[in-house]
This record gives C-alpha cells, structure tokens and sequence, in this order.
C-alpha cells in the first residue's frame, strides 16, 4: 500500500497529515495526524488502521479497514478521543 496515496485521500477529506513514511522491507509505514494518533500503513495489504497512543508507549489499535469511510470514522472518533484525555 502507498502511504503518499493514502494521505493524499485523506487530506481530500479533512485530515492533514503531518509526516509520513511508506511500508519498508521490514515494518509498516505511517502517516502521522496528530501527536497521539496516526494510520498505520500495512506494508502487506491493502488495509489501513487507525492507531492512538493513550499514554506513553501504550497504544489503542483499531481495526484494520479497506473502507476509506470506516477509516475516516476510525479517525475521527480516535481524534475526539486525544481531545478527551488532554487535560483542560
């Protein structure tokens, strides 16, 4: 899966990625929305997921989704969720 693609839908959408980097021979690539939450680029595959750290070094997976919808709304709600848990 290309990540650079995949970011490109996505800022299309309304979320503008900060960083990425594509799926090498050894690991997945990411595209980085935030501080706490990016989308996991699978380096086999065609699905994406949602990932939100909760707190250092301990994260949140979503499920994967060949589905830009369900990806979008994976998004949204990890996003709501890092607004939450920031302190006031």
């Amino acid at each position: 899966m290309n990540a650079q693609a995949l970011a490109e839908k996505l800022n299309k959408l309304g979320f503008t990625p900060i960083a990425l980097s594509e799926p090498s021979k050894k690991e997945d690539g990411m595209i980085v929305i935030s501080k706490g939450v990016h989308v996991q680029v699978p380096l086999h595959g065609d699905e994406p997921n949602v990932v939100r750290e909760i707190s250092k070094g301990d994260y949140d997976f979503y499920d994967p989704r060949k589905s830009i919808e369900r990806l979008v709304a994976d998004l949204k709600a990890a996003l709501q969720d890092e607004k939450a848990m920031r302190p006031s």
